[in-house]
């Protein structure tokens, strides 16, 4: 039961976070600069952040949080408005 809710629970945060990415990305005025150096800047963070999960322990395999880390990095950015007028 535990292995089904672990897996379930990966799959749900999965989704999540692309739900998230393709709302804020739908739009057609993001398409400037500031928005592709946030989404970057997010990717970088979430790595590290996927990194330090991993080395906690959290999960059983390593590749879980470099590939999860980096997508709510993204998604998580993507949520943040620039404080930039967009041209």
């Amino acid at each position: 039961m535990k292995e089904f809710v672990s897996s379930a629970f990966l799959w749900f945060m999965l989704g999540i976070a692309l739900a998230i990415l393709a709302v804020n990305c739908s739009s057609k005025k993001i398409q400037n600069k500031a928005f592709g150096i946030r989404i970057a800047t997010g990717a970088g963070f979430g790595l590290l952040f996927g990194v330090v999960l991993n080395s906690v322990g959290l999960w059983e395999s390593n590749v879980i949080g470099l590939a999860l880390g980096p997508l709510w990095g993204m998604a998580l950015a993507s949520l943040f408005k620039s404080k930039e007028k967009s041209e």
